[in-house]
């Protein structure tokens, strides 16, 4: 039975803007079960997207089968744009902020450590993050990332939040990065952390205090809430309860959600969850940059230029080592029949068969060489049928 390739680029986007919560994280569910080669999967607080190349046309059929409403299959070029797209940052949330590109290039090594990842997807993931790179050194004024949109969100419904008290639950990489901007504010921090010792780490990095993971009656005092775990914000009844009775906006970055679903009813409207951050976005200047839109543009071109050039350089090297074989096997016969012959005699007749067959070769392979459209690598195929 011949297996069907999906040979053009390929990728799978859900989105926050399109797809709740709960639909990314089952098709993230199913991307993690789907153990097979040239597919890197990205995961973050607002996306769950794959890219693949020359994909079994039995696992794209699967994805594309658990693909829920609202995602997005992208094909050929427009799979190359997505992608460059997405480390330019463009397409997030926060336009571009720093953080895809971490997590781009996690979601490849990733991916390289699970099994081989076709060349050309590797390719397209270099020619995307560098043009990442190039658009954020362009960028002047300081660097926004999501943790900026919680605690706008929280000022425009408690608030400036200079002088004031906030608190922020977790300390990775988001946590840190809301602590930092919550000082640049003006703001005085707590930090509360499965881990003391985390806490410890972040409070006094920036100047702030340790919290209790279950605050207590202490979480009345804050006028915002951060929560950035990547698990559940398990709190008391009683915590809940000063909580909920309380003025605080809660802003819960997690994914999957770490406020319990009893607890985000009882908050009503002053809990604010990742998606409403998606839905509502943020679009800088930086958004309407010319210059991004023909980065994108020029490095879509020079994948697909590497692309088609290596079309080419494939059927050289099939080409090449289909010459090499008939040699091999015809000087093979000769050796057979001239069992004596003086040793001298066969290294001449050897080098003069190998510079015979470049010497034929010599044009077809330049040709290849400057194939643009893949014409050429296609008719050196078809004509000796390789």
């Amino acid at each position: 039975m011949t297996t069907i390739q999906v040979p053009d680029p390929i990728a799978f986007a859900c989105h926050a803007r399109f797809v709740p919560a709960s639909d990314r994280e089952a098709f993230a569910r199913r991307l993690r079960e789907a153990t097979c080669a040239n597919l890197v999967t990205l995961e973050t607080c607002h996306r769950v997207e794959a890219y693949g190349m020359g994909l079994d046309g039995e696992v794209a059929a699967s994805l594309t089968a658990a693909l829920p409403a609202g995602g997005q299959i992208l094909l050929g070029e427009h799979a190359i744009v997505h992608v460059i797209d997405v480390a330019v940052g463009t397409d997030s949330v926060v336009v571009g902020e720093d953080q895809i590109l971490h997590q781009m290039r996690a979601a490849l090594d990733a991916a390289r450590a699970a099994g081989p990842v076709d060349a050309a997807l590797e390719r397209l993931l270099a020619h995307a993050l560098r043009a990442g790179r190039s658009a954020r050194s362009w960028r002047q004024g300081p660097r926004r990332s999501l943790a900026d949109l919680a605690l706008e969100s929280i000022e425009r419904a408690a608030g400036p939040l200079a002088g004031r008290d906030l608190l922020v639950v977790g300390a990775g990489q988001m946590g840190r990065l809301t602590a930092r901007a919550a000082i640049a504010a003006g703001a005085s921090v707590s930090v509360a952390n499965r881990t003391a010792s985390g806490a410890a780490a972040l409070a006094g990095s920036v100047g702030g205090r340790v919290v209790p993971f279950d605050p207590g009656d202490d979480v009345a005092h804050f006028a915002g809430i951060v929560v950035a775990l990547s698990g559940p914000w398990i709190v008391t009844e009683s915590t809940a309860d000063v909580l909920s009775g309380g003025t605080s906006v809660v802003v819960d970055l997690s994914m999957p959600a770490a406020v319990p679903a009893w607890l985000g009813e009882r908050l009503g409207p002053r809990l604010v969850v990742a998606d409403a951050l998606a839905r509502a976005g943020d679009r800088l200047a930086s958004a309407t940059d010319p210059r991004l839109g023909t980065l994108i543009e020029r490095t879509a071109a020079e994948f697909g230029e590497w692309q088609r050039g290596r079309d080419g350089r494939a059927a050289a090297a099939v080409l090449v080592a289909r010459a090499d074989r008939e040699s091999e096997i015809e000087l093979a016969a000769l050796w057979r029949a001239l069992p004596d012959l003086d040793p001298d005699a066969r290294r001449a007749i050897e080098g003069m068969t190998r510079h015979l067959a470049r010497r034929l070769l010599r044009q077809p392979l330049e040709r290849l060489g400057r194939d643009g459209d893949g014409r050429e690598s296609r008719a050196v195929r078809d004509l000796f049928a390789l």
